[in-house]
């Protein structure tokens, strides 16, 4: 099968998926607006469920691609980290279906889903890692583990993300944002004491 017929069953379901859910969106409705017949797609993917673990592929793969080329874009890592963060969460409100595997709970019927959405994590968290790394190196960041360091990182925006990306404005996810990388750079105490005092 050409790539294009496939690209567009792709981009036609991710579409669908997103408006209507997994379980509203039917392979013959995917066909219909994709414009091949049904078996096409069922020759090429063997079942909804296997076009929907290639739309959550293909919207990780454009988060991860996204995110990247912003990071790359700057020189300070500082300013590397601020467009991870900023560009995590616009491409995630793109990112519908993604979005919607915790509202919908497929990953319980369908574990490999789940699997996608951990597998962009941890792709997310070894960006966070290299920026961290490279901040430590450079003298900017001061950390002990840069590895653990992200994570936190990581399941802090994780646990922000689907409520802020799907229901607050554009104006206020970027107030929420600077304010979580203002307490980040600058912690919350005012002068640097030991905790453990």
């Amino acid at each position: 099968m050409k790539q294009e017929k496939l690209e567009s069953i792709i981009d036609t379901a991710k579409k669908m998926f997103a408006r209507y859910g997994f379980r509203k969106t039917t392979v013959n409705e995917v066909a219909r607006m994709a414009r091949v017949a049904k078996a096409t797609i069922y020759n090429c993917f063997g079942s909804k469920e296997s076009v929907y673990l290639e739309v959550l592929r293909s919207e990780a793969n454009e988060i991860v691609e996204r995110i990247s080329s912003a990071v790359a874009l700057q020189v300070l890592p500082s300013d590397k980290l601020i467009a991870f963060v900023k560009a995590k969460f616009h491409n995630m409100r793109q990112a519908v279906n993604i979005l919607n595997l915790d509202q919908e709970e497929v990953g319980k019927f369908l574990p490999d889903a789940k699997n996608i959405r951990e597998e962009l994590f941890e792709r997310q968290v070894y960006i966070i890692r290299s920026i961290l790394q490279e901040g430590v190196e450079r003298g900017v960041f001061y950390l002990k583990d840069s590895l653990s360091t992200a994570r936190v990182i990581g399941h802090a925006l994780k646990g922000f993300e689907v409520k802020q990306s799907v229901q607050a404005s554009e104006a206020r996810i970027e107030y929420y944002l600077d304010d979580l990388m203002n307490t980040l750079f600058y912690g919350l105490m005012s002068s640097k004491r030991d905790v453990n005092a």
